[in-house]
């Protein structure tokens, strides 16, 4: 995984590098040219702060530190410059690792820049526990966060070498060599990993043709905005229903519908009578009721429906 895809949001991580080397540069040659200027007396101020500290003047590697400024000026001199002009030189080989891709150039930078990263942080924390006992509050916080910003422009700095020793790496890699090409600044359009003999032409559906049901190459030609949408079939599995369903029929409609068909006279009653003779009255109770019943349901159903 990367620790980042771009530099400052704005440039490429390739670019960043350069400009990390250049910052680089300029404030090792600054440090280099102040101490040729003024010398070891450049420190004096940091080393009255920590001879008049009470917690930290008695510390040991405190007073190893003056001692050693104070006795040998110049090895501490030789020093300092042989390490700033060493960052120099890993800065030179890290702008010549990131424009010809070559990632071993670019870890020294790296490793210098972390190494200095630590230092600085190790001495704001130290000259902000010495100064909170001299300065007032307000002096205190703004020199807080202006050292606290420029702690973190220092590790981003590493990170960014970092992050472009990852990048190198990947592209140097035989994946992306396969898929890209062997040049990273002019990447080709991805190529399919599959053999030539397994390759087949795509599917071509018939655009209105029913029948063709490959419904994974209509949603591909759907993205693409190549095929229609089209409503599917829809099959119904239910009864055809009437639109306005009749209403259950109440006690007295299924009364007068009832015709007493379904009834067994007796015998006895008609046996020697005719049916309308039985209607006129003679006997035929039953038979009168139901012819009754059926003609008032005829006449009124019309208004029942």
């Amino acid at each position: 995984m990367l620790l980042m895809e771009s530099y400052m949001c704005y440039c490429s991580v390739r670019l960043g590098v350069i400009i990390v080397s250049v910052l680089t540069i300029i404030r090792e040659l600054a440090h280099s040219i102040t101490l040729f200027a003024l010398g070891v007396k450049v420190f004096e101020p940091i080393i009255d702060l920590f001879e008049h500290d009470a917690e930290y003047k008695d510390r040991k590697w405190v007073r190893k530190y003056i001692s050693w400024c104070e006795n040998d000026p110049e090895l501490v001199t030789a020093l300092i410059h042989l390490v700033s002009y060493a960052h120099v030189s890993v800065a030179l080989l890290s702008i010549y690792g990131a424009i010809k891709l070559r990632k071993w150039f670019i870890l020294p930078l790296a490793f210098g820049e972390l190494t200095y990263f630590i230092n600085i942080t190790f001495l704001h924390i130290v000259l902000m526990i010495m100064l909170k006992k001299l300065i007032n509050l307000g002096l205190l916080i703004i020199l807080t966060l202006l050292g606290c910003f420029y702690i973190l422009f220092v590790g981003y700095n590493a990170c960014t070498c970092v992050a472009m020793f990852q990048i190198i790496g990947l592209v140097k890699s035989d994946r992306y060599r396969e898929l890209y090409g062997d040049d990273p600044f002019q990447p080709l359009a991805m190529r399919s990993t599959r053999p030539k003999d397994f390759e087949q032409p795509l599917h071509v559906l018939r655009m209105h043709d029913m029948q063709d049901t490959n419904v994974d190459e209509e949603k591909r030609l759907s993205k693409l905005g190549l095929w229609p949408r089209r409503q599917p079939p829809v099959v119904s599995v239910l009864p055809v229903q009437a639109a306005y369903p009749q209403p259950p029929l109440k006690w007295w409609q299924q009364q007068a519908l009832a015709t007493g068909d379904d009834l067994q006279p007796d015998p006895a009653v008609y046996r020697n009578w005719h049916t309308k003779e039985l209607l006129n009255g003679v006997g035929g109770d039953v038979q009168r009721k139901s012819e009754l019943n059926r003609r008032y349901a005829e006449n009124q159903m019309h208004r029942w429906y």
